[in-house]
């Protein structure tokens, strides 16, 4: 069992803590419940819950009392930390306390070999101090508990007088994180597994629905989560992107004032420089030229300008990157002082920039999904039946849709509302399109002011919108904008920085986000599942890598492993593993395949005879009955996830499959595939609309194979 290693971040903190942690991967979510208490000193007085981002599941504990929704509510022991966070980048969202809304953001950062013998949960990393915070109120009463501490000539603020004091006593310093003490605590852990046995991954048919860990077959439909992932992409170089986000003004403007704080400046009770510091500062790193105004003004006019400024947050110039810099951890208050954090990038060259860009533009494109920030007129959201908190996964929807745009193209307002639209009656579609418009304005203005997008600006449509939106509330009747075509907006194409940070945005609501060249290390069955959801471009380079990393021969080896078996789930690794066969032609691959193909191994034999026949090399005991074997095992696959999946499968083959069935249809009930049967059923009945004589033809080969098996 391998061992993960987590980062837990208390939300809403500024400046953030976080504590990283390993642990086994099938470590139950009930035992890291427990962990989590130990890493923030919290004393388990409260409910709490994890949930699993995208997919509206709950995981709680059930022996404690609490109503349970049973469509969504889970026991946190039935279930792993593996089995929540299948990949890196994956998310997970813990709270704590329904009524303080402690929330915990748990992201697996990376998968460590298993340490033999070793099950203990160790601390590896972490940043800030956490005083006791039982009942204080949430982060926000942390906030005003912490500022209280470290601003000890102020009177302590009630609630929290008796705490804020008892820190103050024990010369509580929020800055220094002990790792020591918080490791020899976790190490007394007992990381249990999860009670469930654990389930396959999900298989995916290439169009269709999927096999769940409960045994049943649901279609896409039945599934609260989304399972499709978004388009596999390349990635801009790590220094290549660092150096774009450098070019980022509020970026750099943060930057430069972090450094700036080299040696100490003094701040005010309300943690921002003193005004003297403050106006230094906008001058010696010239941040006025982040400021219309004060840089349209002459020299000695912006000085007499500065000179009146009271307060450094009164300024966006400065107070914007101020503030961003101490949510970073950029810049650290301690004692009336701010200095440079220990998270800051020390050089030019530090990589360590993109991580602070994603952080900053993440939080920004978090705030797209507060319905009430986008200006929306309550008229729409009650016609829409929501409220100002019901905007979860909106702005997802939008951002996945331009991330989904090919390297170089545009996502303009007919693209992104002609998809999301479709199916709708008309005026819940106009309702629609009135929504995520105004969504994809705010996204663009977040996305170009941190240079993740290029943005052309449409034409201005706020009078249309509102002639729609009154027309279809039937308030004034109109013609204009009732045609159904989408109106005109602004068009977005992301930049390779972009692209990067919404693929880190995508992976925190729970959105598989995979990157072409990741699956060069995965086992062969990693890689056959994965490339159901690849393009074929992005297939083949995944497969060119994935080959290249281990040896024609290994590669052979344990593709071929891959294909045993008969059920349906071994079929779908066969018609992936296909076009990965096909490219194998070195000497010691070859020599793998004829092996298999002499073996008496179900699937793997036929698979390996499949991949020589198709060089035209037939091997000895395969003859003419393997081109219908593998027909049908070509069909199996689909069809044994979901029978639309078939139908769908048939579909997107188009004539090719058709001219295969045509050909071999009367001879197909002679194949000893044991799945001849239902697939030849199936085929004929979703073909039935299509091509009568041909599904005439396959419903009476499947009568035959029935007639055959009673014998």
């Amino acid at each position: 069992m391998p061992t993960y290693q987590l980062k837990i971040a208390l939300r809403d903190t500024s400046p953030p803590i976080w504590r990283r942690v390993t642990l086994p991967a099938d470590t139950s979510l009930g035992c890291l419940h427990d962990i989590v208490q130990a890493c923030f000193g919290w004393d388990d007085s409260h409910l709490h819950s994890f949930a699993e981002p995208g997919s509206g599941r709950r995981f709680v504990d059930f022996d404690a009392p609490l109503d349970r929704d049973p469509s969504r509510d889970f026991d946190e022991e039935s279930a792993s930390v593996a089995e929540l966070l299948p990949y890196v980048g994956g998310r997970l969202e813990y709270t704590y306390d329904f009524g303080d809304d402690w929330r915990h953001l748990i992201t697996l950062e990376k998968t460590l070999p298993a340490a033999t013998g070793d099950r203990r949960v160790h601390c590896t990393g972490g940043r800030r101090a956490m005083p006791y915070a039982e009942d204080t109120g949430g982060a926000w009463g942390l906030r005003a508990v912490l500022d209280a501490v470290a601003d000890r000539t102020a009177p302590a603020p009630e609630p929290w007088t008796e705490l804020v004091e008892t820190l103050r006593e024990e010369g509580f310093d929020p800055a220094a994180f002990d790792r020591e003490a918080l490791d020899l605590d976790l190490a007394e852990m007992n990381p249990r597994p999860s009670t469930a046995t654990p389930a396959p991954r999900l298989a995916k048919a290439a169009t269709g629905g999927r096999r769940c860990s409960c045994g049943e077959i649901h279609d896409d439909e039945d599934l609260d989560v989304e399972f499709v992932p978004v388009r596999p992409v390349s990635l801009a170089p790590l220094a290549e992107l660092a150096a774009a986000a450098r070019q980022v003004p509020l970026i750099a403007s943060t930057l430069r004032l972090a450094h700036w704080c080299q040696g100490g400046r003094a701040v005010t009770s309300r943690g921002v420089l003193k005004p003297a510091l403050g106006r230094l500062a906008v001058q010696e790193l010239e941040l006025w030229s982040q400021d219309d105004e004060l840089s349209a003004l002459a020299p000695a006019e912006r000085d007499k300008r500065l000179a009146r400024l009271r307060s450094s947050g009164d300024l966006p110039c400065l107070d914007s990157p101020w503030q961003l810099a101490l949510y970073a951890d950029l810049v650290e208050i301690s004692a009336s002082t701010a200095r440079p954090g220990a998270d800051l990038p020390a050089t030019a060259g530090d990589e360590g920039v993109v991580e602070f860009w994603c952080q900053a533009i993440g939080d920004e494109l978090d705030g797209l999904d507060d319905l009430e920030t986008l200006g929306l007129p309550p008229v729409l959201l009650a016609a829409l039946g929501m409220q100002s908190e019901d905007g979860d996964g909106l702005a997802a929807t939008v951002l996945r849709a331009l991330y989904e745009v090919p390297d170089g193209e545009w996502l303009g307002t007919e693209l992104l509302v002609a998809a999301l639209r479709e199916g709708l009656p008309k005026q819940e579609a106009r309702l629609v399109e009135l929504l995520l418009l105004q969504i994809l304005d705010q996204a663009a203005m977040v996305l170009a002011e941190y240079q993740a997008a290029e943005v052309e600006v449409g034409p201005e449509t706020r009078r249309e919108r509102d002639h729609i939106l009154l027309d279809i509330l039937g308030i004034k009747g109109t013609s204009e904008g009732s045609d159904g075509t989408p109106l005109p907006g602004n068009r977005l194409r992301l930049t390779p920085l972009g692209r990067h940070g919404l693929r880190e945005y995508l992976l925190a609501e729970g959105v598989p986000a995979p990157l072409i060249g990741e699956l060069a290390d995965a086992d062969a069955p990693t890689l056959l599942e994965a490339l159901l959801d690849y393009d074929q471009d992005a297939a083949r380079a995944e497969i060119a890598g994935w080959i290249s990393y281990r040896g024609q021969g290994p590669a052979a080896v344990q593709l071929i492993d891959s294909c045993a078996g008969l059920e349906a789930d071994a079929a779908l690794r066969r018609l992936s593993a296909a076009p990965v066969l096909a490219e194998l032609d070195e000497p010691r691959a070859l020599t793998v395949l004829r092996k298999a193909a002499a073996s008496q191994v179900p699937g793997c034999a036929q698979a390996a005879a499949i991949t020589l026949a198709s060089r035209g090399e037939i091997p000895e005991g395969h003859g003419p009955e393997l081109q219908l074997w593998g027909l049908v095992d070509h069909l199996w696959g689909p069809l044994g996830v979901a029978d639309e999946a078939l139908a769908a499968f048939l579909d997107q083959e188009g004539d090719l499959v058709l001219a295969l069935l045509e050909q071999a249809a009367d001879d197909l009930w002679r194949c000893d595939h044991p799945a001849t049967g239902a697939v030849l059923e199936a085929a004929g009945r979703h073909l039935r609309a299509r091509d009568k004589a041909l599904a005439k033809r396959l419903r009476k080969a499947a009568t035959k194979v029935g007639s055959q098996r009673r014998r």
